[in-house]
């Protein structure tokens, strides 16, 4: 009888378990991820601040007037790192 029982509830019990455990592990944004970044665009051939902000919150690409806006200015002739928002 007991065999009976865990035979038939052990494959439900480990479903459950392990729907938890994914819930459990599901990664959250960190407050670096959410916070804003001031950005950058490469307009005429330089690298200026943009007056808009992103903050790397999805994988929408971050644009300001049809321009891709970057993270970090290397120098005036230089953008990288380009930004996301989440679109809100």
């Amino acid at each position: 009888m007991k065999t009976k029982i865990i035979k038939t509830s052990l494959p439900f019990l480990v479903f459950m378990l392990a729907i938890v455990f994914a819930f459990a592990t599901e990664k959250k944004p960190s407050e670096q991820d959410e916070a804003l970044i001031t950005g950058y665009i490469f307009q005429n051939g330089l690298c200026v601040q943009a007056p808009k902000n992103c903050d790397q919150a999805s994988i929408m690409p971050c644009v300001y007037n049809g321009n891709q806006v970057f993270g970090e200015s290397e120098n005036s002739t230089s953008c990288s790192v380009p930004l996301t928002h989440s679109g809100l």
